[in-house]
């Protein structure tokens, strides 16, 4: 990547690593998960990756798979890391915590239409991917002016980090699987005063794998 920031915001949008097995096919939602080897050694790379960049703030939710690697981030880069709950992954509500098998055997039109809709069916008392996007987009109104000319990581769930892009890029939310990125990988995207652009995405491409079906919502 380019050096400083000079007249426009970078944006190093961090999808958390990958989680423990013991995760796999739970509905984690809002909810802390505990990361896994694999994660582990995802953060590793992060710190190599951005070792020559210069950072001037980083921020998570208090979910732990986010904070834990955000913290490490900031170790790094000498900074504390600011938590905002607002960057929390959506609400699952009835769902959260639950295996997807178990929600999808008792309630499959539901689960059905959550995810072909993706992004405007709200879960049992929680809440849609839009509704999640929303308050990233009203962390972002209240501190975009202090964040010009500067690089700003976030580290947050799969789908808040689409979600969100897909919003600064101008793309409607149903487009944001096309900015899907594996579990522990980044985007890149500068914001401009009239507008944002795409540096970079999944710059870990060579050692990251794939994501996987229903990857977005099924382990953030």
């Amino acid at each position: 990547m380019s050096d400083q920031p000079k007249d426009f915001c970078r944006l190093i949008l961090f999808r958390h690593p990958q989680l423990a097995s013991s995760e796999e096919g739970r509905a984690v939602g809002a909810e802390s998960a505990e990361l896994g080897h694999r994660g582990q050694s995802q953060m590793l790379e992060w710190l190599e990756w951005i070792a020559e960049v210069n950072v001037d703030y980083i921020a998570a939710p208090s979910q732990q798979h986010c904070l834990d690697p955000a913290t490490a981030l900031g170790a790094a880069k000498g900074l504390e890391v600011q938590v905002d709950d607002r960057l929390r992954d959506q609400e699952l509500g009835a769902w959260q915590g639950r295996t997807w098998e178990e929600i999808a055997r008792e309630d499959p039109d539901r689960v059905r239409d959550f995810f072909f809709q993706f992004g405007e069916i709200q879960a049992p008392e929680g809440e849609s991917l839009g509704m999640a996007v929303e308050r990233f987009l009203d962390w972002w109104g209240e501190h975009r002016t202090d964040f010009a000319r500067k690089t700003i990581c976030v580290v947050a769930s799969g789908g808040m980090v689409s979600g969100f892009a897909a919003a600064m890029l101008g793309m409607r939310l149903s487009r944001t699987t096309s900015l899907q990125l594996p579990l522990g990988s980044c985007g890149v995207i500068d914001v401009f005063e009239n507008g944002s652009r795409i540096q970079s995405w999944n710059p870990f491409r060579v050692f990251a794998g794939a994501p996987e079906p229903g990857d977005t919502a099924s382990e953030d």
